[in-house]
């Protein structure tokens, strides 16, 4: 290896050290959270809720997204009062999905005065996601 070679690899190897610093404190800044988009619906039907909602991001096109359908149906029925139930079709709804981060279906969250308290990717049994909201929704 000649000098200069040497020296370029020296350069290389700082310049990576920075980048990864710089990426490193970046990410370690505390941010401020984003509102979600200006969606009226998702608005009214989770944002300004005073009862916990569960909501359900999915698409029609995703099997175990169809199947926790009788699940979340069964769990909607049996908890009417105390929480609520909202589907998001991720097709329909990009911005919501982008704004909450969702890249794999289904993906649960339980949201209390307008806040995600608790976050889930994959399918739950009615059992399991009761156990899971019970778990998560206390004060």
């Amino acid at each position: 290896m000649s000098a200069a070679d040497s020296k370029l690899t020296g350069l290389n190897i700082l310049v990576a050290i920075g980048v990864c610093a710089a990426a490193f404190i970046v990410a370690r800044m505390p941010r401020k959270p984003l509102p979600p988009p200006n969606d009226p619906w998702f608005k009214s039907a989770v944002i300004d809720r005073s009862e916990p909602v569960l909501v359900k991001f999915g698409a029609d096109w995703c099997g175990p997204c169809r199947m926790m359908e009788p699940e979340l149906d069964h769990l909607a029925n049996q908890l009417r009062g105390e929480i609520t139930v909202v589907r998001v079709n991720v097709d329909r709804h990009r911005d919501l999905a982008r704004h909450y981060g969702v890249s794999s279906i289904p993906r649960l969250m339980l949201f209390r005065h307008g806040q995600v308290v608790a976050d889930r990717v994959g399918f739950l049994d009615r059992q399991h996601l009761r156990q899971w909201i019970a778990s998560n929704s206390k004060d």
